[in-house]
């Protein structure tokens, strides 16, 4: 089926040169540059784009979030350093869902929070430890089309799921490198057809999922060469199923795509 071959087919590598002028994109502008004011971000580490187009910026040095619009206008921010409800230490992942909610990864707090879109808290979940529920440094969050929220457990090389509540529902992976263990998982990502992307950072390698956490398909091994990779981190997919990966250490993007 057309649906399944996102995840299914071999995938053939594509270095992506972000400066090459033949890359099809025109440079627009870029968000003001660091600084203490609300409008300058210090320290970026996370971004999502809500349905209406505006940007949600971690900015994990003042432990805040940034909302700007589409055109970098700044909207508003809120957050501080601290533990309380609606504060941070080092917020790490976000995500927007199809309500506009936005859910953070507070990761030196060991949980989640969310709040609406304009900043106002909502719930949160989650302690140190390591039984379910609870978390060692989690890094990234990805919510589904039922609004089920999906956690990489880092420290605990596990994926934790969630009602939109932070009711825990389920869990898989354990620490290993065979098929469907993890080692650091880091980020995690949907394609168009709803299946799980994970950058296995420890295990040099891109893992792929159903949403139930049935193991589908994995690439890449250590190394510097054209799908190898170096403790990847980041992962997006468009609209079509190209699959680009933040190949960390090696400094470099790569993009892949399904074999015809």
């Amino acid at each position: 089926m057309l649906l399944l071959s996102f995840a299914f087919l071999s995938f053939i590598t594509i270095i992506k040169v972000v400066s090459s002028p033949s890359s099809g994109f025109t440079f627009a502008q870029s968000i003001p540059k660091e600084g203490n004011s609300e409008i300058q971000v210090i320290q970026p580490e996370g971004v999502d784009v809500d349905p209406e187009g505006n940007l949600y910026v971690n900015d994990i040095e003042p432990n805040r979030i940034i909302k700007f619009s589409n055109n970098g206008t700044y909207i508003l921010s809120w957050g501080s350093t601290g533990s309380n409800d609606g504060q941070f230490n080092h917020p790490h992942g976000n995500e927007v869902d199809q309500d506009g909610n936005v859910y953070i990864t507070d990761q030196g707090n060991t949980r989640v929070q969310k709040f609406t879109s304009n900043g106002t808290f909502i719930t949160k979940w989650g302690s140190e430890g390591s039984e379910d529920g609870q978390f060692i440094q989690p890094w990234d969050v990805a919510v589904d089309s039922s609004d089920l929220v999906y956690v990489p457990d880092y420290g605990n090389n596990r994926i934790q799921v969630f009602t939109n509540n932070g009711t825990f529902i389920t869990k898989w992976g354990s620490e290993g490198s065979a098929d469907g263990q993890l080692n650091q998982p880091a980020v995690i990502t949907f394609d168009p057809t709803g299946f799980l992307y994970i950058t296995d950072s420890g295990n040099h390698r891109v893992q792929t999922f159903d949403k139930n956490g049935t193991f589908i398909a994995k690439w890449g091994s250590e190394g510097d060469g054209d799908g190898q990779f170096s403790k990847p981190e980041s992962i997006a997919v468009d609209h079509v199923g190209h699959v680009y990966v933040a190949d960390t250490t090696n400094n470099k993007v790569q993009m892949f795509i399904p074999k015809s």
